[in-house]
């Protein structure tokens, strides 16, 4: 089987692109680095340096001929699509758009698009949110990526399956801790390097995290589902930044207070994600608590106790 992975170089794209390779699938991954490391993707697995918002992406979607579209390119900082709405909206929508249109021509037989479930509903009506919640995004990250998955819908022809995975806040190794959005990778960075932690709001904020290897079980499971489908993916539980800070500095030993600065435009207070419909047609559960997914990321990347 052929997969086409967009931002295949990223976080979560590498941890997708090594499960498929794992699988023997023949995987084809569109990148232009802006975020991503070319080291994060196996040396086998061929690769196409193109922005997705620009590139003619037609003929090599009709040269690949792929049976499957993963889309996990995309802007992914709130904060960024504050200060620059523009190319937020160039990325995620246009760029987006282009993507869909190359897999239409080329026959492609399932789209699977990585959606955020942590920005698309805005503040919520009712906690979990589930499939049925208003979308009312609070940024304009939240909305550009809800636009897409309209467009998805709406462009779509009767061959090829649409599935949207509407993700919760997705953490673990090799997530990039010098960016705007990861929390905890920016938190255990800034503490292992013995360096002060801001958190922005009073930390009362709650997220649902989720662990990558749960998102890559997911993801699995979703490729062998037949027709469309747009699920939640999280945990159904919520962990304030302020438990989040406790958490990380128990596990590395960091006796820094934090440092309290207003909230972020267009963060929500509080987000949660039901996941009942993810574990009834999927059989599908996350199998990481919090504490061992953050148990297992500080393993990975090698941080030890502070003295």
């Amino acid at each position: 089987m052929k997969v086409l992975v967009t931002g295949g170089a990223g976080f979560i794209g590498s941890n997708i692109v090594r499960y498929l390779d794992s699988e023997g699938m023949d995987v084809l991954v569109v990148d232009n680095f802006s975020t991503g490391k070319e080291s994060n993707i196996p040396s086998n697995v061929k690769l196409e340096n193109l922005d997705i918002s620009i590139a003619n992406l037609t003929s090599l979607f009709n040269s690949f001929k792929p049976d499957i579209v993963t889309h996990c390119a995309a802007q992914t900082s709130v904060y960024i699509s504050t200060e620059d709405p523009v190319l937020d909206a160039k990325i995620n929508i246009l760029g987006g758009i282009n993507v869909i249109m190359a897999a239409l021509s080329s026959k492609v037989k399932q789209f699977i698009y990585f959606n955020t479930g942590g920005a698309l509903y805005g503040e919520p009506v009712y906690l979990p949110c589930d499939e049925n919640h208003p979308l009312n995004p609070i940024s304009p990250y939240g909305t550009s990526k809800m636009v897409l998955e309209s467009y998805l819908k709406m462009l779509k022809n009767e061959k090829m399956d649409i599935k949207s995975l509407r993700l919760a806040n997705v953490f673990g190794a090799g997530q990039d801790p010098g960016g705007y959005s990861g929390v905890i990778s920016i938190f255990l960075k800034l503490m292992h390097d013995v360096k002060e932690v801001t958190i922005y709001g009073d930390g009362s904020q709650s997220r649902d995290f989720i662990y990558i290897q749960d998102v890559v079980s997911a993801y699995a499971k979703m490729i062998e589902y037949k027709g469309d489908l747009t699920l939640n993916i999280g945990t159904g539980k919520g962990v304030s930044v302020n438990q989040v800070f406790k958490e990380l500095s128990n596990v590395l030993n960091y006796r820094l207070d934090p440092k309290y600065a207003p909230s972020r435009e267009g963060e929500v207070s509080e987000i949660i994600l039901d996941i009942r419909k993810a574990t009834k047609i999927l059989k599908w559960k996350p199998l990481f608590s919090f504490q061992d997914g953050v148990k297992n990321t500080v393993q990975v990347l090698g941080l030890n106790k502070l003295l």
